[in-house]
């Protein structure tokens, strides 16, 4: 059995982040057994330290490091692993008959080359609205917590008409760059007709926007029809993959 280690939502059947998505999303294209076990912000530190993860970055001290998750800790092996690539690598390595191959070999640099490029287009989203979003779904303890975090670096309360609007131009040109990238593939997804690592950072990506503006909302139908309707035909595809357990 394997734990995936996860921030709650208010609403249980919406928990996590697009990181821990990834992870889940990958765990599930591999079908193999997992539970998930909650943690709230506040505690990913101590829980980290006392499992044995690993640190997945520095604090802005420059010297503190820095513990977040998703983090999975595998029971059968014993093993301990943060961070959604490796937590990928790791599932090819340990599990290689079940799933799909998720790092192809060869391909790890620029499976993060692209991850780090989905994470540009989407990082003038996240103080105008997920981050927003982040706080009010959270459990009390973990907005408590974030609400004192972010109040020196962006405002909390959601945008409303011409920055809306203009935040949504953004993201429509920014998809539209993805959509690009991805023309190039001789099928539904980044290495053709096989699913890899890649093609769950767009997943959680989308699920975070989806997440936060309602999958009934008129902001994602739309969404959904951009590109020839590529972004809503991409969550259709992973829908079977998308199981809270």
């Amino acid at each position: 059995m394997i734990t995936l280690y996860d921030i709650p939502f208010k609403a249980v059947d919406s928990p996590g982040t697009v990181t821990t998505w990834r992870a889940r999303y990958c765990l599930n294209l591999k079908n193999l057994p997992y539970q998930t076990v909650y943690v709230d912000v506040p505690d990913i530190e101590a829980l980290a330290k006392e499992i044995g993860a690993a640190p997945t970055g520095i604090r802005p001290d420059g010297v503190s490091p820095k513990y977040t998750v998703p983090i999975i800790q595998d029971h059968s092996t014993g093993a301990v692993i943060s961070n959604s690539p490796e937590i990928a690598a790791y599932l090819d390595k340990t599990y290689p008959s079940s799933g799909p191959v998720l790092i192809p070999a060869g391909t790890m640099v620029l499976q993060l080359a692209f991850t780090d490029a989905v994470g540009e287009a989407i990082e003038y989203l996240m103080k105008p609205l997920f981050y927003p979003d982040f706080v009010m779904k959270r459990n009390d303890r973990t907005a408590v917590y974030m609400r004192e975090r972010l109040s020196g670096i962006c405002a909390l309360g959601a945008l409303e008409g011409e920055e809306r609007e203009k935040m949504w131009a953004t993201t429509k040109e920014n998809l539209g760059k993805m959509n690009k990238w991805l023309e190039g593939s001789e099928g539904d997804f980044i290495m053709g007709n096989e699913l890899c690592f890649a093609d769950t950072v767009i997943s959680a990506f989308l699920w975070l926007i989806r997440n936060t503006v309602g999958r009934e909302s008129e902001e994602w139908k739309e969404i959904a029809t951009w590109n020839d309707g590529r972004w809503g035909k991409h969550m259709d595809r992973f829908r079977p993959y998308e199981t809270v357990v």
